[in-house]
């Protein structure tokens, strides 16, 4: 039967009250959507500031097309403005739309088309990343050590336990977050740091690690775990590497530490005699320089001045040609003057010695001679 036929203008039947029509079945019907649509037209307009009785049927008004375009519209509103973002100062905005790189932000106020059309990853590209190999430093000032991390065989087969810190920036913001497992990337640089050390404490004696090459080691490190991120392609660069802590194992510290200061004690031993030999040459070289100098003065003056003798001779010789009494005359007083210079003498006249009483002083070396 056509349901514009049926008493209740119901498309589904009788009501379920059992009333006349229904042949004394009580058959369920489906819910009336008449009623329905009301009591959502009702809610609705209970929302917008509508309520029953609002109109002269008791009915609640029904939601205008004014209504949902202006909820539209503020929704549109609070959707594009949920695309600012703030970009901090030592990091970088990588805007994704739909999973795809499109631009990089430099620090500052930002805007993206909203979720889902774009998403911003921000990272730290300017700031200094901190890495700790061998033992963990808590907030609070405890520092916990890890024997998994930091015990390692060195080339002469003995086991060093060793601690450092690895730090690093972010290089390339886009093989860092493509390339990698940019949430795994703190694992990344611990695993490659780690193998690093390893194989180049397994190249180097104890005592080198130990003493003078921990600079080498340092350096070769970093070289090695640059390689590793390299070869991933991580966009990671490695800045320093830092030994914090290197020393054997505990159960055999105190005979390391006994080896330790013997080698201090050598190498003291050998500093104090390199500085006693580097007093001692310098002066030696010194004196000898010296002797060398003195003798080369001294033989010049003996050749200067038997060459002075000599020419003296021959001048002499040349006046004695030319005058043989008057330079044997001359040459007598000249020697008998610096012999007699220094002689303690008292000469007196033969005229007169015999009206003088001599005085001879006896206790003195002198001479008195009468002529």
């Amino acid at each position: 039967m056509p349901w514009n036929q049926n008493q209740d203008n119901n498309p589904w039947g009788n009501k379920p009250n059992g009333s006349s029509g229904g042949g004394g079945n009580n058959k369920q019907t489906p819910p009336d959507l008449d009623k329905m649509l009301k009591d959502l037209n009702e809610k609705f307009g209970g929302f917008f500031g509508g309520g029953k009785g609002g109109n002269q049927g008791g009915d609640a008004p029904e939601i205008s097309k004014g209504m949902i375009m202006t909820v539209i519209g503020v929704a549109f509103v609070v959707w594009l403005a949920s695309g600012f973002y703030k970009v901090e100062a030592d990091e970088e905005a990588v805007v994704l739309r739909f999973g795809q790189h499109v631009d990089t932000r430099s620090p500052g106020l930002n805007w993206h088309l909203p979720y889902p059309i774009e998403t911003v990853e921000k990272i730290p590209t300017l700031s200094v990343q901190r890495l700790t190999i061998g033992f963990r430093a808590f907030a609070d000032g405890r520092v916990r050590k890890m024997s998994q991390e930091s015990l390692m065989l060195t080339k002469d087969e003995n086991i060093v336990d060793i601690s450092f810190v690895v730090q690093y920036k972010i290089s390339d913001i886009q093989k860092y977050l493509f390339e990698i497992d940019a949430s795994q990337a703190v694992q990344t640089v611990r695993d490659a740091a780690e193998s690093s050390i390893r194989a180049v404490i397994g190249s180097t004696l104890i005592d080198d690690v130990m003493t003078d090459k921990k600079a080498d080691v340092e350096a070769e490190t970093r070289i090695t775990i640059q390689k590793i991120l390299d070869a991933y392609n991580a966009g990671i660069r490695v800045t320093t590497v830092t030994l914090k802590d290197v020393q054997p194992p505990e159960r055999v510290s105190k005979e390391f530490k006994d080896v330790a200061s013997a080698r201090e004690d050598k190498e003291r031993a050998k500093n104090e005699a390199e500085a006693y030999a580097n007093s001692i040459i310098p002066n030696a070289r010194g004196e000898a320089k010296k002797k060398i100098l003195e003798s080369e003065a001294y033989a010049k003056e003996v050749e200067d001045r038997a060459t002075g003798e000599a020419d003296r001779f021959n001048s002499l010789l040349q006046a004695y040609k030319k005058a043989p009494k008057v330079t044997r005359k001359r040459l007598y007083l000249e020697t008998m003057e610096e012999v007699l210079a220094g002689a303690d003498k008292v000469i007196i006249d033969s005229k007169v010695a015999g009206q003088v009483l001599p005085y001879l002083p006896l206790g003195s070396s002198g001479k008195v001679e009468v002529k």
